[in-house]
């Protein structure tokens, strides 16, 4: 919805070619026009201008919220306020975005609602070993500055690695604590992860740079030096599914306000950057009006890969990972 029409124009064809055909656009020059096709169609995402006149895309956003609760709404204006950022998520938008003219614009806009229409929220962050590997997550973790306890299990905790403000300070796996625990679980061929709010150990086993700590464990791995002293896993209890099989593609960390701090191979940067900040700000109100406990975390599946989103005051980061390709063929 938007009273330009030449800009409504060359955004939907835009978005039709971007889509591949796969999106059914409809098109809409004032809020009455929205609300017919609305109420006529099953339409699963609106995307509104907030300068409109007689009634603004925030108004209407609002109205619209209440008749059709399930919708994904996002917000473009050229006029980017922080007031206007906090009054448009509150009606119920969970996207606000800058309005953009040019190409390279329009494709990163595009990226960021094909994100909201494949949101499917989930509590905590859980996965698989070799869904994301273990080093990934270790990674995103230390390089994002958090503090978390990642868990390895199948039908029983095998091990615990601790995380203290980007740093690897414990790791625990049947008799075995430190370096030594850590090897081992990173070592593993598969199993089962979760990440749990930070608590102490009784310990601190390590002290070493988490850098040196992972490259340590992988030199030792290559060289075939991990026998380590201690109860065997049974690795066939921990395989995973064939199919679970993914592979990491794009890595993003930046602060609070969108500065970057750690990019690996994510190709819509600044897309991210701005996907992420509205992700901290829906946080932010969520855990102002919502006593159900802390929400930081996102975590998305779709057709092609899922992805994850962690929210925090002064770190933002993004995981995105996809299917590895099976077969050996070209």
């Amino acid at each position: 919805m938007d009273d330009d029409r030449e800009f409504l124009e060359a955004l939907g064809d835009m978005f039709g070619v971007l889509s591949g055909g796969a999106w059914k656009i409809r098109t809409a020059n004032s809020p009455d026009a929205a609300a017919e096709i609305l109420k006529a169609g099953d339409i699963k995402l609106m995307v509104a201008d907030v300068n409109m006149p007689v009634l603004d895309g925030i108004q209407f956003t609002g109205m619209m919220r209440k008749h059709y609760p399930g919708l994904k709404i996002a917000l473009l204006t050229s006029d980017v306020t922080e007031e206007k950022r906090a009054a448009a998520l509150a009606a119920g938008a969970e996207l606000f975005i800058e309005k953009t003219h040019s190409p390279e614009g329009m494709k990163a806009v595009f990226t960021m609602l094909g994100e909201l229409l494949n949101w499917s929220p989930r509590d905590g962050f859980q996965g698989m070993l070799r869904s994301v590997s273990l080093q990934d997550i270790i990674q995103m973790e230390c390089v994002g500055h958090n503090s978390s306890v990642i868990e390895i299990c199948n039908e029983h905790v095998l091990g615990r690695i601790y995380i203290e403000e980007g740093q690897i300070i414990h790791a625990a796996g049947g008799e075995l604590m430190g370096e030594r625990a850590l090897q081992k679980l990173l070592s593993l061929p598969g199993g089962s992860f979760e990440l749990v709010p930070f608590e102490p150990p009784q310990q601190r086993t390590m002290n070493a740079p988490w850098e040196m700590l992972i490259a340590e464990a992988t030199r030792k791995a290559g060289a075939g030096e991990l026998k380590l002293d201690g109860p065997e896993v049974d690795a066939a209890t921990l395989a995973p599914p064939a199919e679970a099989a993914q592979l990491v593609t794009e890595t993003l960390v930046c602060t609070g306000t969108g500065a970057p701090l750690y990019d690996d191979g994510c190709q819509q940067a600044q897309a991210r950057m701005q996907w992420l900040m509205a992700v901290a700000q829906q946080a932010a109100i969520f855990n102002s009006t919502c006593s159900l406990g802390h929400f930081d975390r996102l975590d998305i599946q779709y057709p092609e890969g899922r992805a994850v989103a962690q929210a925090r005051e002064d770190r933002l980061v993004y995981v995105r990972v996809k299917p590895a390709k099976k077969g050996g063929g070209a």
